[in-house]
């Protein structure tokens, strides 16, 4: 098992910064890893949300099922996953900072079975795809980019 956090400062409104990056909608517009993601139970999106991602890493494309399991908006969004080829938790906290908005993400993947002997490799691709993700989502809302 092995747990990345990264964090990000993005100059606008936390409600805003929250609405973005928890919106199925939006996510493959800064998570370059996502195909698509799409909510598989109705809106609006609370505790025992369910959604459906289609996510591409090292060239192949896998389904991931999540569960919410915690919404506080705009402080903190929790996701785990409920089949996938990896057992994964996604949260996401926010902090208002001013006018400003401070993002901590943190995943945790918990390799199972041959994939644990690439552990490191899967770590890294990880790390890299949360870096970046959190990049873009930053450039695209501080640029004032339509975001709905």
């Amino acid at each position: 098992m092995f747990t990345i956090t990264e964090t990000i400062r993005i100059e606008r409104p936390v409600q805003e910064v929250f609405d973005f990056l928890t919106d199925a909608r939006s996510r493959s517009r800064w998570d370059e890893s996502v195909v698509f993601e799409e909510l598989t139970s109705p809106p609006p999106v609370g505790v025992g949300t369910t959604i459906h991602s289609r996510l591409r890493a090292m060239g192949r494309e896998s389904d991931f099922h999540w569960r919410v399991m915690q919404f506080n908006p705009p402080a903190r969004m929790a996701t785990v996953s409920t089949s996938g080829p990896v057992p994964t938790t996604l949260v996401l906290d926010f902090a208002a900072s001013g006018n400003d908005c401070d993002v901590r993400a943190t995943i945790e993947v918990t390799p199972e079975g041959l994939m644990r002997f690439v552990e490191p490799m899967i770590g890294e691709m990880v790390r890299t795809n949360l870096a970046t993700g959190l990049d873009r989502a930053k450039a695209l809302l501080e640029r004032h980019a339509d975001v709905d």
